[in-house]
């Protein structure tokens, strides 16, 4: 039997997961596994607790909580060997969908259990590793707005809120955009650089992004105004912005972006700093418990 250490955020999803720990403390007495919570008291404190967990013989080490709570256990547990699980109980679950995670705690709890390892690929954005979504522009200024407030629900309802309320004050900003040896220079509501296919609580952004093929899907989509990013919003939720003419699309190992210094970067949903960035893929980084 595995013993796993499990790395429980007690906040994500507004609270959801620890009104939900004793039901999965339940399930894994239940089935007798062997197993210890570390529960965080902050940001940054489940990458200390999973490069601890990781160093201490533990077979697996999982993020209890969202696509943060996860981001957070992979740059703390990245070259160590030891595979990374996920129950996803968040707000943001993102990763879970393009991973095909089941949403439940205890089917997520029959996928680490089953005990299959695929290798994954990160990427690193100014040193710090992301295995979902990185971007910049619109999307990561609602980040910023849903990480300050919060929310109890999960999906995409808390995301949408905070783009409505964004969308009256956001600016679409100029910037320089390097993919491998192509330029873009554009003005531009966002540019996401995608390993997984989905953000923002349930967006399409990149529907051909894959988790281990070794490259980035890029997003850019250009100068739109409110009512046509309004409009684009219900198409970007099934990928169907393909083919839109303001929306560009291009896949790449290196990506360098260049813009006004005051804008953030988001990856996986958490701010890790200001322009410009630099985006690198590494292939097969990472070990995982997945379907």
């Amino acid at each position: 039997m595995m013993e796993l250490a499990l790395i429980v955020n007690p906040a994500a999803g507004g609270g959801r997961v620890r009104r939900r720990w004793p039901r999965l403390e339940q399930e894994l007495r239940r089935r007798g596994v062997r197993w210890q919570a570390f529960w965080t008291e902050g940001a940054g404190h489940a990458t200390v607790l999973a490069k601890a967990a990781s160093q201490e013989g533990y077979d697996a080490v999982v993020a209890v909580g969202g696509d943060g709570t996860l981001n957070e256990v992979v740059n703390g547990a990245v070259g160590t060997g030891v595979p990374v699980g996920l129950i996803p109980l968040g707000t943001g679950i993102d990763f879970s969908r393009t991973a095909g995670l089941p949403r439940s705690p205890k089917d997520a709890l029959d996928v680490i259990l089953a005990g299959r390892v695929r290798h994954v690929d990160l990427g690193v954005v100014n040193d710090r590793y992301f295995c979902n979504v990185a971007g910049t522009g619109f999307d990561a200024t609602v980040a910023d707005r849903v990480n300050r407030f919060g929310s109890k629900s999960g999906g995409i309802v808390p995301y949408l809120k905070a783009v409505f309320q964004t969308l009256f004050t956001y600016r679409n900003t100029p910037f320089r955009i390097s993919v491998d040896d192509r330029v873009f220079e554009v003005r531009s509501l966002l540019m996401a650089v995608a390993n997984g296919r989905y953000y923002g609580g349930g967006f399409m952004i990149c529907p051909d992004a894959e988790l281990a093929d070794g490259r980035f899907d890029v997003c850019i989509v250009g100068d739109i105004d409110k009512l046509s990013t309004v409009l684009l919003l219900p198409r970007v939720v099934k990928g169907g912005h393909r083919g839109h003419p303001k929306v560009t699309f291009v896949r790449g190992r290196r990506i360098k972006v260049e813009g006004p210094p005051e804008l953030r970067i988001q990856a996986d949903g958490e701010l890790v700093g200001h322009l410009p960035a630099y985006f690198e893929i590494k292939q097969a980084a990472l070990p995982m418990l997945l379907p």
